[in-house]
């Protein structure tokens, strides 16, 4: 059922990322200061955020300020609000928020990866009802590879370097097929 799902969300996300793409010039105008998370769900303080209505182009882990990183590259602005949004389109669609349970199945190499010790192979992680199905083929004589990442962003749940898992959990809709980095 999830699959049957996620096809019919595809060509929605796609649609709804490019119109993200072309509000985030104009979203910033409709920011307030509110409490919320900030710096990747760390901390929990005042920010630029967008009303509830807009939350599906919003970070629910940052503000508009975006997070540390960012905030070191990019000093508070409309512009830098604008190139958060830009960087991060319609973020919180198809957010899915769960308790880990110790369900968290894969299938795969759990490995893989893309740029550097770049892995080649193939994951399926499924759990609490999602699949993240995730692709690396390094493309012959190249230091290129085809990365393909679809689902929902659950892959730390079977990644032993992540502890604690995050609780609650924040799946995240991805479909990401690209030619990305492998060294």
């Amino acid at each position: 059922m999830i699959y049957a799902l996620y096809i019919i969300l595809v060509p929605i996300s796609l649609a709804i990322t490019l119109l993200a793409i072309l509000l985030a010039p104009i979203l910033p105008l409709f920011a307030s200061q509110q409490l919320g998370w900030n710096d990747n769900h760390s901390q929990y303080g005042m920010g630029p955020r967008l009303p509830t209505w807009l939350s599906w182009f919003m970070t629910p882990d940052n503000s508009l300020g975006g997070d540390a990183t960012f905030c070191l590259l990019n000093p508070p602005s409309y512009r830098s609000q604008v190139k958060w949004l830009l960087r991060n389109p319609a973020y919180s669609f198809a957010l899915w928020y769960f308790i880990p349970n110790n369900t968290a199945v894969f299938t795969g190499d759990n490995l893989i990866k893309d740029n550097d010790n770049a892995r080649e192979g193939w994951l399926l992680v499924r759990a609490n009802g999602l699949f993240q199905f995730v692709w690396v083929w390094h493309i012959p004589s190249t230091t290129r590879c085809v990365y393909v990442n679809l689902g929902w962003n659950i892959r730390a749940l079977v990644d032993p370097n992540v502890s604690p898992k995050p609780s609650p959990y924040q799946a995240t809709f991805v479909f990401s097929p690209r030619i990305s980095g492998f060294r």
